[in-house]
């Protein structure tokens, strides 16, 4: 039987539609991270749930977020002119740790936003997201980070 973290490759590189429920089930198999774990410049994918927030990523040319410290985060980089570029729509964000779904957990918390962003460890390369909260129309939204 392949592992949660292989599963979750493995999905990483498909295209096709994936099932909000499958992935949610997934995340939950993975083991939390801690926050210094996520420090860093991460590049960004999502997975093509059916989600709304996929098409305003897509559209901004999301490419990323930037963890300057745990009190120092921009969440939305974007690529412009070839660069990498805070987006500056939807402010900046903290790190900390937090109970989500019965497991102690890094999150990002949006400065600006009932936003949040939790993460869970794939391997030391990929981090497993969702994002949830009172501005998340629609559901919970997956998505990943590579370095």
């Amino acid at each position: 039987m392949t592992s949660a973290a292989e599963q979750y490759r493995t999905l990483v590189q498909t295209k096709a539609k994936v099932d909000p429920e499958s992935i949610s089930n997934l995340f939950d198999q993975l083991p939390p991270l801690k926050p210094e774990q996520i420090l860093g410049s991460w590049n960004g994918g999502f997975f093509d749930t059916g989600h709304s927030v996929g098409p305003v990523l897509r559209q901004i040319d999301w490419i990323g977020k930037d963890f300057r410290s745990l009190d120092d985060v921009d969440p939305v980089i974007v690529r412009r002119e070839g660069e990498r570029a805070s987006w500056g729509q939807w402010g900046f964000a903290t790190v900390r740790e937090m109970v989500y779904r019965g497991v102690l957990s890094t999150v990002m918390i949006y400065d600006d936003r009932p936003i949040f962003d939790h993460f869970r460890y794939v391997d030391d390369n990929l981090v497993a997201g969702v994002m949830e909260g009172k501005a998340v129309e629609g559901g919970d939204f997956y998505f990943y980070l590579t370095r």
